[in-house]
């Protein structure tokens, strides 16, 4: 029997935009795919495979591998046998991961799916299309057309930090995500009046919380596109209320407070002193590496009046947030790739932009022209920068790491006590060998942790880079050291054994 009701077919011109937008995000999507590092390397990513790991496993911290002979763990110093991406804290005899959970939630939900190797490149990659397309979406629901809300989706796709950390195991384009997911639940809320959408909202905060905890700087954004009606709020409330109980247990068992982090003494890092060259560094790279008129026309846009004030007092909230506040962060001015910190906000500049640039042009065809024209300048800056500070030889630059674990399983027999730094959250992810951070080894510890090893008869190997050879070997861990293998810029050690 034929369906008396057939669905209707997609209008010609619906139809092919919806093609070539899913084969821009395809090849978009395979580009990033061919150019991301899986590997557990330095201290981010290998901390948050290594806690993804443990949460696949159902555990939330690590047994310090600390060999017998140097007594219980709660007698060692701790600190020396910590992994990157690892703490101790005092009272908790296990090793806890210093990131939050969110972005390990991810990797042990598709590791359990789909395998280690393809999960971190999974999330990794299906975080960024998802940000791309919410990024349109959002675009949209703050009155853009398709032309310039595809044209804002192209300008983050171009955008070299988002490129950056959409390659590696890293929290930023997942942050990103979820905070454009929280936006885009809060603008369908403040027009549906059933409480889905409110519970979306504030079940993505809660989420986006979980990834990065500064991300808390959404909700004022949120609450002003959710508007002050106390049931939309109160659904809102109650969207997050999972995720904030299961973070606070999380907290409570790992550092002693629900409100504590990894991040130890975090506070310290922020000061006035910061705030203005970190505006200046900010301002500077983002004028530089997104087309320069969507960093001046949000101006445009304000001055105009073009939205409703909602939308402009939530995009300012959305940008304002993340900027102000990592302004009076320390770190955030000590390279071009620090923007990262404000990633989650940096869509609300983009589309506060575009919000400009819709105001300024007379036509629907001007707005055509105009979205090309940023698409255009966006493509071509990625290209230029993501060239110029090499950002695809990142697998390579990565797999140091891996292909140095690899060697030290097969060049260390069992057993072996590891001198690491740089290396020792890879090591810890690779293998089982236990690892002493030489970083945090005076020279008169040294000589009695060697001296315990070789009586107890253990092999004693070092994981190095270059940089770190100098004063690992000859000023700290010093000894009869012979190489034993090179994988570019690291080097394996042995440490003579004693004579009979």
């Amino acid at each position: 029997m034929s369906n008396p009701n057939p669905p209707a077919a997609l209008p010609r011109g619906r139809a092919l935009w919806l093609a070539v937008a899913g084969l821009a995000l395809a090849l978009y999507g395979a580009f990033l795919a061919r150019n991301f590092s899986s590997v557990a390397g330095g201290a981010d990513s290998s901390g948050y495979l290594n806690s993804a790991r443990l949460l696949a496993a159902g555990r939330f911290a690590a047994e310090p591998r600390v060999p017998p002979e140097f007594g219980p763990p709660e007698k060692v110093v701790r600190q020396q046998f910590q992994p990157h991406g690892f703490v101790p804290f005092d009272g908790n005899p296990l090793l806890s991961p210093t990131y939050a959970p969110g972005l390990p939630l991810h990797l042990a939900l598709a590791g359990t799916i789909l395998g280690w190797s393809l999960a971190p490149v999974a999330v990794g990659v299906g975080g960024a299309l998802a940000a791309l397309v919410l990024c349109y979406a959002v675009a949209r629901g703050f009155g853009l057309g398709s032309p310039l809300a595809a044209a804002g989706a192209a300008a983050l796709a171009g955008y070299p930090v988002f490129i950056f950390m959409s390659i590696q195991p890293l929290s930023d384009t997942l942050a990103t995500v979820w905070c454009l997911a929280a936006i885009l639940a809060a603008q369908r809320a403040a027009t549906v009046p059933a409480p889905g959408w409110a519970l979306a909202c504030g079940a993505a905060v809660g989420v986006a919380v979980l990834v990065r905890t500064t991300n808390i700087l959404i909700v004022p954004a949120a609450v002003a596109l959710l508007g002050l009606d106390v049931r939309r709020l109160g659904f809102a409330v109650l969207g997050g209320a999972p995720a904030a109980l299961w973070l606070g247990y999380y907290n409570h068992t790992l550092y002693g407070g629900a409100l504590q982090t990894g991040y130890v003494n975090i506070s310290e890092a922020f000061g006035w002193r910061h705030s203005l060259p970190t505006a200046v560094h900010f301002a500077q790279w983002l004028a530089l590496m997104l087309p320069a008129a969507l960093v001046a026309l949000p101006a445009v846009a304000l001055v105009r009046g073009a939205r409703p004030v909602r939308t402009g007092l939530a995009l300012g909230l959305w940008f304002g947030a993340f900027a102000v506040v990592y302004a009076f962060y320390e770190i955030s001015r000590e390279v071009w790739w620090d923007l990262r910190f404000i990633l989650p906000g940096t869509p609300a500049l983009i589309i506060g932009g575009l919000v400009g640039l819709d105001a300024l042009a007379k036509s629907p065809r001007a707005r055509v022209l105009s979205a090309v024209g940023i698409a255009l300048w966006s493509a071509g800056l990625g290209w230029f920068w993501t060239k110029k500070h090499h950002l695809l030889l990142t697998p390579i630059y990565e797999r140091d790491y891996a292909d140095a674990s690899a060697a030290a399983r097969e060049k260390f027999p069992p057993g072996t006590l590891v001198i690491a730094g740089l290396h020792s959250g890879s090591l810890f992810y690779y293998t089982d060998l236990a690892i002493l951070r030489w970083e945090f080894v005076p020279p008169a510890d040294w000589a009695r942790l060697r001296a315990l090893a070789e009586n107890a008869g253990r092999p004693i190997g070092a994981v190095l880079f270059n940089l770190e050879e100098k004063e690992a070997l000859r000023e700290r861990c010093t000894g009869p050291w012979t190489q034993v293998a090179k994988i570019n810029h690291v080097t394996l050690w042995r440490l003579a054994a004693p004579a009979p």
